[in-house]
């Protein structure tokens, strides 16, 4: 959030939890719907006040942030290019007043994209280097598996589950370079990257056979 607090989502249900990431400790849970909202949920953030809830195609679910155990009122947004891909990665621009959708999957031999969604235009979707990311990981695929908004710059750090690692890519879908290659002990299932004001990246790993997890790294 704009104020530098942290929150999570679960995989099947719309709970929202926030995390001091700080103290280890649950802060707050609020809900959307009554009951509460199921679906594959692959992305949260926050614009605006507003969270942001994506699924794996690419619909968008909006509430205004709730109090610790309140059950809120939620808007439905279709996405229109969910024949592209799969999407697993959501992350909020400021900037632009707008969200960054990532696709992991692309769908019948179709490339991987990314797309910059807002109320004041339609729909934007840019190709990712899918070649030049590989050739630098030494991997034969690239799976994105979260995406975030380096407000430094405004690049995307994208990180990848299956390859264990987190790169950097340019707005106009240039590569830039790999960020880091993460220990795959540690991080069995990424699912979630994001970046805090004073330069620490937190990484999140959804449950698997252990519990979830997050990883804090000092940026610089």
């Amino acid at each position: 959030t704009r104020d530098q607090r942290l929150l999570a989502i679960t995989d099947e249900e719309a709970i929202v939890y926030e995390y001091d990431y700080q103290h280890g400790r649950l802060v707050k849970a609020f809900a959307l719907g009554e009951p509460t909202l199921r679906d594959d949920f692959e992305g949260i953030a926050v614009l605006n006040d507003t969270v942001w809830l994506m699924n794996s195609k690419g619909d968008l679910y909006s509430a205004i942030e709730g109090e610790d155990g309140e059950r809120l009122l939620y808007q439905k947004h279709k996405f229109i290019f969910k024949d592209d891909c799969e999407l697993e990665g959501l992350a909020a621009d400021e900037a632009k007043n707008a969200l960054i959708l990532i696709c992991k999957d692309a769908k019948r031999k179709k490339d991987r994209l990314f797309f910059e969604w807002s109320f004041a235009s339609e729909p934007a979707k840019t190709r990712l280097p899918e070649a030049d990311i590989t050739a630098s990981l030494g991997e034969k695929r690239f799976h994105p598996s979260g995406v975030e908004i380096n407000p430094a710059n405004g690049n995307l750090w994208i990180v990848a589950a299956r390859e264990h690692a987190v790169i950097e890519v340019a707005r106009d879908g240039t590569f830039i370079g790999v960020i880091m290659r993460l220990d795959s002990a540690r991080h069995r299932q990424v699912e979630g990257i994001t970046m805090t004001d004073d330069g620490r990246l937190l990484i999140a790993d959804e449950a698997d056979s252990g519990p979830a997890t997050l990883a804090i790294y000092r940026m610089q």
